[in-house]
């Protein structure tokens, strides 16, 4: 798993910086920046307005299972919007996944089942 995501984190920026100059190629260097612009712009509001939503949620939750699952909605948001950041088409999709809040809620449940499928504990209550 770790070798595909080394993959991944090597070869994305050449992919999208191919797709930037395929995209130039076709719209024009002002449209392509004003996309990228407009991409940055969109991914910020929907950052800050979900990352509201989650921090209301994440200062209510009553359990600790509540609690994680709000951190890792938390760690999602964070860096889907570090991908919106960067400028690039693959990069503003993966982020525009992890910020969406259904497409971020399928995400965060694969990835709260991996996590207790990898647990070595239980936690018992008396």
């Amino acid at each position: 798993m770790f070798a595909y995501l080394l993959i991944i984190a090597l070869t994305l920026p050449f992919l999208d910086f191919f797709l930037l100059l395929q995209a130039t190629e076709f719209l024009g260097i002002l449209y392509t920046l004003a996309l990228i612009l407009l991409t940055g712009l969109i991914g910020a509001e929907l950052v800050r307005r979900e990352g509201r939503t989650v921090f209301r949620r994440l200062t209510t939750a009553v359990t600790a299972k509540e609690a994680s699952r709000n951190l890792i909605e938390a760690a999602l948001l964070v860096f889907g919007g570090l991908a919106l950041l960067t400028p690039g088409f693959i990069t503003d999709l993966v982020g525009f996944l992890m910020v969406l809040s259904p497409t971020r809620q399928r995400i965060m449940l694969r990835i709260e089942k991996k996590l207790e499928s990898n647990a070595n504990f239980t936690v018992q209550t008396f």
